[in-house]
């Protein structure tokens, strides 16, 4: 049994991790990211598109959840793209002490006092609802500039994430400053390369609100939907490691074609070739991938095409 197991791992590792974490590019200098990928994937994305010769980069991204981490006096203003009504659920924690406050259509329904772990909270808010918001946090210190005194986990209405709902996000920071919010990975993403130093004008935020049959093949439909807006015509996609096979197909699928559209494996440090069997990790990704071979051969394509 300890042999055939082994003989197994070698074959997975021999045979199927590189056939899944296939690189072919375009020859095209436009690099798309999937910015769902943890910070190790978006610096390998940073380090690719500064080393590759790529002109632009674009960022897809779904709905993420409702969180952020806030500095002392930073607020989240938000407006929504239709009235909501229903029962509201923060749940808020941060540095003991800090007081956050609720503001709905510029009336305050909730306020309290941080204890450290996340707590929920909940307000119910009748119809005609509320189109617009804000949520506080001051404090009287906090133990450095750049540490965080409250943190946001989760903000539904009815049980739907604001992020879903939302038009527009702001953070009005304690020093006078904005920044934009990240309703999608989009723009998580693309916060984390301009950390990287990767200009900001050189990034284009590619959200997808609404999912429909998976998050890659959604994605690979905003995205395809805005380079033929945009004028693109041939493009490079860069994802994790073993899951660019299957972003490859999605992606072509979406395009109508396979020509124009190359993919990059990202080296992945918890999934490589010859080491993905010593962690959890490594074992999740092999597998998500193996169970989702029939994924691209069941949406639909432009017209109805079958999958590439």
């Amino acid at each position: 049994m300890l042999i055939a197991f082994a003989v197994f791992v070698v074959l997975l590792s021999a045979l199927v991790h590189p056939w899944f974490a296939v690189t072919r590019t375009s020859g095209e200098r436009v690099l798309v990211a999937e910015g769902w990928m943890h910070e190790e994937g978006l610096r390998e994305t940073a380090r690719l598109f500064r080393e590759g010769g790529y002109e632009r980069l674009c960022l897809t991204g779904t709905v993420r959840p409702f969180a952020y981490y806030l500095l002392k006096d930073d607020s989240i203003h938000f407006v929504l793209k239709a009235p909501a009504s229903g029962q509201v659920l923060l749940g808020v924690g941060g540095l003991p002490g800090a007081e956050w406050s609720l503001w709905l259509d510029g009336r305050m329904v909730l306020r309290g006092v941080a204890e450290g772990a996340v707590k929920e909270h909940r307000v119910n808010v009748p119809a005609p609802g509320f189109s617009s918001g804000a949520l506080v946090f001051t404090a009287p210190a906090a133990p450095g500039p750049e540490v965080p005194v409250g943190f946001v986990a989760r903000f539904t209405v009815e049980g739907t994430n604001v992020h879903e709902l939302v038009g527009q996000v702001t953070i009005h920071q304690g020093d006078g400053g904005r920044r934009e919010g990240q309703p999608t990975y989009a723009e998580q993403g693309r916060d984390r390369l301009v950390r990287d130093g990767i200009p900001y004008d050189q990034i284009t935020a590619v959200p997808t609100i609404d999912v429909e049959g998976s998050r890659t093949w959604s994605s690979a439909r905003s995205f395809t939907a805005y380079a033929r807006s945009a004028g693109i015509d041939r493009f490079d996609v860069a994802t994790l490691g073993v899951h660019a096979r299957r972003s490859w197909k999605m992606y072509r699928k979406a395009w109508g074609s396979d020509a124009g559209v190359g993919i990059v494996a990202l080296d992945d440090p918890w999934c490589r070739r010859w080491s993905w069997w010593t962690n959890y990790y490594g074992w999740y990704q092999m597998t998500k991938e193996l169970v989702a071979l029939p994924a691209p051969y069941l949406v639909s394509g432009p017209e109805g095409d079958e999958a590439p």
